[in-house]
């Protein structure tokens, strides 16, 4: 059975999307397409965000993530190995958690569970956004 989806939302700049789709729909191709829609929404890149500070945990964690983790999905491991191997330093896997968790609240992040463990992905927000906080 061939079907149709149309899938239309608007930013908040007020920019318009649409996407069509049609031929042998699944819910599951459906729900790829929503979760393509979320992320166009949410991949807004900033441009002027307020710069790092480099020489605290949180500034090297920050660079790194927009440095190697800034387009694909990943775990505290991913971060904690990383982390490791660029700055020659040991960290415990749950001071990695709690920072990626930190950085989820502060809506950096999102975070979604998989099998037994978190996975997150980086989340660019506008930088008017950035400076209310």
């Amino acid at each position: 059975m061939r079907r149709r989806v149309k899938v239309e939302f608007q930013d908040e700049d007020g920019t318009k999307y649409t996407l069509a789709a049609e031929g042998k729909l699944t819910r599951r191709k459906v729900m790829k397409i929503m979760d393509l829609m979320e992320l166009a929404d949410s991949q807004t890149i900033d441009v002027e965000g307020p710069p790092l500070d480099t020489t605290t945990f949180f500034g090297k964690l920050m660079e790194m993530i927009d440095a190697s983790f800034s387009t694909v999905e990943f775990s505290s491991p991913d971060i904690a190995g990383a982390f490791e191997e660029k700055y020659n330093q040991p960290i415990p896997l749950s001071t990695v958690a709690t920072y990626l968790s930190r950085l989820v609240d502060r809506n950096l992040l999102k975070r979604q569970k998989f099998g037994n463990s978190w996975v997150y992905r980086r989340v660019y927000v506008p930088a008017e956004r950035l400076s209310a906080r």
